[in-house]
């Protein structure tokens, strides 16, 4: 697999040439060594059906998907999540901490760059993809997987709005899905499962044999929102920071063994995805230029490319070490030369950070 390196002091990782994922992320952190909890497939040196997209065989990490979803809409636009994550990505440049790479096919007359970079004394990966010209509405969205090895408490930013899609992920016998479908989630300490219970959502996990989706709409007032998983085995939190008015929505994946189909076959455990998008759910290309409920509410669920324009997208995931007892995240503010993650019970953990890179997505 040919992958192209970037690594700055305390974050190392690599970015596959084909479908632009990233691979083998790997933050030091000082006092507790390195820490790895970004997810790879099991499946991923085995052998696989022929016409199987390389989005699904690689599936790792994090990579960007344009559209999100299904592709369904503009012919010749590739598998699900688009050429953005099964195409080939070609490099531009590289340097000390960085590499620069552009998709070898157009997404919609657009061309698509990639910027992946680390910086010294940090724990973080920017990642930066620009749409220079093109036409049309498109879904777009990061698709980083944490691996949930013991107890994942999660966080976000302040919403209006949060839900399940109209229909379940998965229904028998192919699969099987324990939420509610649909439901507007008020609580997400209380969301309904199927079965007439509740479920806490800001624990993960909480069930197996199960695969779920739900999706909340950040708040598009403040200058960035985020998303965070406090690891409480392994002293340390994860934390996703993006500009709401550019991706709207978190779409939250929850994979724990409720697919029977290969390649998952009932393997596929403790995996969350914490997928930052300007989309309708996971439902694709024409759900999401389509007026759907949260369009309808004024919450985008799509970007526009223009002949004549460019559209960036930028997004920082890291990891910062955490005090003991530290709990699920319930503010993230920025502090000087980075970024202050505050827990339910007053407790703080600080990762240094570039937060206009966000902030200032032009």
């Amino acid at each position: 697999m040919k992958t192209y390196p970037v690594s700055a002091g305390r974050t190392a990782l690599a970015v596959t040439a084909t479908g632009g994922h990233l691979d083998g992320v790997r933050f030091d952190l000082a006092g507790r060594g390195a820490v790895a909890p970004m997810h790879t497939a099991p499946w991923y040196d085995e052998e696989m059906p022929a016409g199987t997209p390389p989005m699904l065989r690689l599936l790792r990490g994090d990579f960007f998907c344009a559209p999100f979803g299904a592709n369904d809409v503009a012919p010749g636009d590739g598998p699900p999540h688009g050429h953005a994550a099964s195409g080939d990505w070609r490099l531009v440049k590289s340097g000390n901490g960085f590499v620069e790479l552009e998709l070898a096919t157009p997404i919609m007359g657009a061309r698509l760059t990639k910027r992946v970079e680390a910086r010294a004394g940090e724990t973080a990966v920017y990642q930066r993809h620009v749409f220079t010209g093109g036409a049309g509405r498109l879904p777009v969205g990061h698709h980083a997987m944490l691996r949930a090895e013991g107890t994942l408490r999660l966080g976000f930013a302040p919403r209006i709005f949060a839900g399940t899609p109209p229909e379940p992920v998965e229904v028998a016998p192919a699969g099987h899905s324990i939420l509610a479908y649909p439901q507007e989630i008020t609580d997400l300490a209380h969301a309904e499962r199927a079965d007439g219970g509740v479920i806490n959502l800001t624990t993960y996990p909480v069930d197996d044999g199960h695969e779920d989706l739900w999706m909340l709409a950040s708040d598009p007032g403040p200058g960035f929102a985020w998303t965070a998983a406090t690891s409480t085995d392994g002293g340390w939190v994860w934390f996703g920071l993006k500009n709401p008015r550019v991706l709207p929505e978190t779409v939250v994946w929850q994979s724990n063994g409720g697919r029977s189909y290969p390649p998952f076959s009932s393997r596929h455990r403790r995996v969350i995805g914490l997928e930052e998008v300007c989309s309708y759910f996971h439902l694709g290309h024409a759900a999401s230029t389509d007026d759907n409920p949260l369009a309808t509410r004024g919450i985008p669920t799509a970007i526009t490319l223009a002949p004549e324009g460019e559209a960036a997208i930028p997004y920082v995931f890291g990891v910062a070490a955490t005090p003991a007892g530290f709990d699920a995240v319930v503010r993230i503010e920025e502090e000087d030369g980075g970024i202050l993650l505050l827990d339910r019970n007053g407790r703080e953990a600080f990762a240094a950070l570039d937060v206009s890179f966000v902030t200032n997505p032009g």
